[in-house]
């Protein structure tokens, strides 16, 4: 299936309001003796501007079958950068995929790893986005969903709520609604201090009773000597694990950590370089279960793959992959919709290509249509280009 050509449009999103509202800023770590550094939730308006064109940039790959691929490569309010953009990346990455087999993927990954070093890429986000779309060529070509050619395992993965750096009184108002919505599980993103975290932990508890799962991301706040301590409490009140509980270039930290607690330890969400970079924090026992950062689809299964291998989970990334393996437990679902920047460019080309992954009764469920299962308004598309590439 010979990659024929490498399609760039530039697709009018109409006219959109800009606005941003940060999620978080910096403030010091409240009843530290020493100083240290967290987060607290934005209290400010942010900002709104006046409507505006928004453009977006679809990658589209084709193949001498007849099947193609699209995905988002980018998005913004500028279309002069925004053909510049597309111009640079199909200059630079045309000769790399056409006349290639769309189906030697491990192929290209292995290829996509060594252009992040030679190619001085800012973001791998682009090479992570070829790689989806050729799994998604190779399903269609099957007539196969993604987590099918990945081996298949399952077809719905439990579903538990995430909130992010919220009060005490709004996280449980947020665990009440998780409850309420059937969801398996509640995590959440606490910075109020060591002290005050536990104690929300166990309001959760109370509010939520002993069937739910608990989790607690700590997002990096924690001393290895508070994380023990607040781990400790955690265990009590039956907690499954304690997420990002140190900065994760603290490897020895996360080792004494890990060994000091049976709560179980997850790490590795800002650690660029997976799946290679995880295999030291593995061999030294350091976590217990790996977030998944892997490099595309073909990179996330390598990660899933390697924490199988050491008889530990991973968690996160593609709804294909969760569904394909075996030691991934959860899928996570947020309480409320992310604010990027571009929410708005992102929320309007999202209706052009269409995500089909659902929650429902507490489950996600993974889509059983041909590649990613993906609905793509093609109509729409080719009435909204602007310009080809």
């Amino acid at each position: 299936m010979k990659i024929e050509a490498l399609q760039i449009d530039i697709v009018d999103l109409g006219s959109l309001a800009p606005e941003w509202r940060p999620l978080r800023t910096m403030q010091e770590y409240p009843g530290s003796h020493r100083v240290k550094f967290t987060h607290h939730p934005f209290e400010g308006e942010g900002i709104k501007l006046e409507p505006r064109q928004g453009y977006a940039v679809v990658l589209r790959i084709q193949t001498a079958d007849g099947i193609e691929s699209p995905g988002v490569l980018g998005v913004g309010w500028g279309r002069e950068q925004l053909e510049w953009d597309a111009r640079t990346f199909k200059v630079q990455w045309e000769p790399e995929l056409v006349g290639t087999d769309a189906l030697d993927r491990e192929y290209m990954w292995h290829k996509m790893w060594m252009a992040r070093r030679y190619f001085h890429m800012p973001s791998t986000a682009p090479i992570a986005l070829i790689d989806e779309l050729l799994w998604d060529l190779a399903g269609q070509k099957a007539h196969l969903p993604v987590h099918k050619l990945l081996g298949g395992f399952r077809n719905r993965v439990p579903a538990y709520m995430t909130e992010t750096a919220v009060s005490h009184d709004e996280a449980l108002k947020t665990a009440r609604m998780a409850k309420e919505q059937g969801f398996h599980g509640f995590k959440d993103h606490s910075i109020l201090g060591a002290e005050a975290n536990v104690e929300l932990a166990s309001d959760l508890r109370k509010l939520v009773g002993d069937d739910m799962v608990l989790m607690h991301d700590a997002v990096q706040q924690y001393t290895v000597d508070e994380a023990i301590r607040v781990g400790r409490e955690l265990e009590k009140l039956d907690y499954l694990w304690i997420e990002e509980p140190l900065q994760e270039t603290d490897i020895n930290g996360l080792k004494r950590l890990s060994d000091a607690l049976n709560l179980h330890v997850l790490a590795l969400e800002s650690i660029p370089g997976a799946p290679y970079l995880a295999v030291p924090y593995l061999t030294a026992g350091a976590i217990d279960i790996v977030r998944q950062t892997g490099l595309g689809i073909t990179g996330q299964m390598k990660l899933a793959n390697l924490a199988e291998m050491f008889g530990i989970s991973c968690h996160g990334g593609n709804p294909h992959v969760v569904a394909a393996i075996r030691n991934d437990d959860w899928w996570e679902h947020a309480a409320w919709p992310r604010t990027p920047p571009d929410r708005a460019l992102q929320t309007a080309v999202s209706e052009l290509i269409r995500l089909t992954h659902r929650i429902e009764d507490g489950f996600m469920y993974v889509p059983q249509t041909p590649g990613l299962g993906r609905e793509i308004a093609w109509n729409e598309l080719k009435e909204r280009t602007v310009l080809t590439v």
